[in-house]
């Protein structure tokens, strides 16, 4: 009885031991990235930084973990969710506020760690901010509303002559009356008007572009709203044709020909997003993780806009860019 004892433990201890034959494999942990706007795109920066972010945490793809990616491409955005909880995955990476909602009615069990979401609130994601929240979620807000006075600090750095500003805004859009509260409580101080421009949807463009030109606006600064991304053409175009000094939220704008951009480092948030993900596959609940906030900044100015503008970029103001489009 005791010899079969000893053997049955002797077994049980080979099992566990790390470095024996009958040891089980390290556990590859399978996490599901969900884009219904493509934001984990092969060539996507912000993908980059998150795999970096997990590299530095010692999740390496291949040994220890598995990225799983699904976006929108030929299907809706909703079937998203169940595909990804089909192929097992053990928590979800969710981009904007869109990914979060799918994430979020796929599974209330799976982790979730969203980026990219305006206000968690106001969408619905989550009752509050503060843990405890008793729910699968969390993740990081991409907005910060004193951007939007920095903005415009800058701009008047680079057109200090303007003081005749549009605000170009979606006043649906989430935080929206906070950022333009913002802008008009730092134009006071900068001896700055403020003309409000609301732009809901495409066909407003055209109305607001007509208010600015007709009431002598000399400037323009572009609240981070997203019916703004898909209108970065005919924003650059109309500030390059009036000769118009514009920031913009997004850095895409300056690469698209834009005069300055200021506004959130969104692959810092993936970098950090990573941390997250680290913290709950080693246990951590969701709920209990507070929801972050941007904490860096990007600077863009083309100095190829600005010579097109005939406005003098300044040593000190060149000086606070993180980027200069030459």
């Amino acid at each position: 009885m005791l010899t079969r004892r000893r053997a049955c433990l002797a077994i049980a201890f080979a099992v566990a031991a790390p470095g024996s034959s009958l040891a089980q494999p390290p556990k590859i942990w399978r996490l599901g990235l969900l884009s219904p706007d493509g934001t984990f795109g092969d060539t996507s920066t912000l993908l980059a930084a998150f795999r970096q972010g997990l590299a530095e945490r010692g999740w390496i793809e291949g040994r220890n973990v598995t990225l799983v990616r699904r976006d929108s491409a030929g299907e809706g955005p909703f079937f998203l969710g169940n595909a990804l909880l089909a192929l097992g995955v053990d928590l979800i990476v969710a981009a904007s506020t869109l990914g979060a909602r799918v994430a979020r009615d796929a599974t209330s069990t799976v982790p979730i760690v969203f980026v990219g979401v305006s206000d968690p609130v106001a969408s619905g994601l989550v009752a509050r901010l503060a843990p405890p929240r008793g729910t699968n979620l969390t993740g990081f807000i991409d907005v910060d509303v004193r951007s939007s006075a920095r903005a415009l600090a800058l701009l008047k750095q680079a057109a200090p002559a303007a003081t005749r500003v549009a605000l170009l805004a979606d006043p649906r859009a989430p935080l929206a009356a906070e950022y333009t509260a913002e802008v008009e409580t730092t134009a006071r101080v900068l001896g700055v008007t403020v003309h409000r421009r609301p732009v809901r949807e495409a066909g407003e463009l055209a109305a607001a572009f007509a208010a600015i030109v007709r009431e002598y606006d000399q400037a323009l600064v572009v609240l981070p709203h997203p019916v703004f991304s898909t209108l970065r053409k005919p924003l650059v175009t109309f500030a390059a044709r009036q000769r118009l000094p514009a920031v913009y939220a997004y850095r895409a704008f300056a690469a698209d020909g834009g005069f300055m951009t200021y506004g959130t480092d969104v692959a810092d948030l993936y970098r950090r997003a990573a941390g997250v993900v680290d913290r709950i596959l080693k246990g951590a609940a969701p709920g209990d993780l507070p929801i972050e906030r941007p904490t860096k900044f990007y600077f863009v100015i083309n100095f190829r806009a600005a010579r097109g503008l005939r406005v003098t970029i300044t040593e000190a103001l060149r000086a606070q860019a993180d980027q200069v489009i030459e």
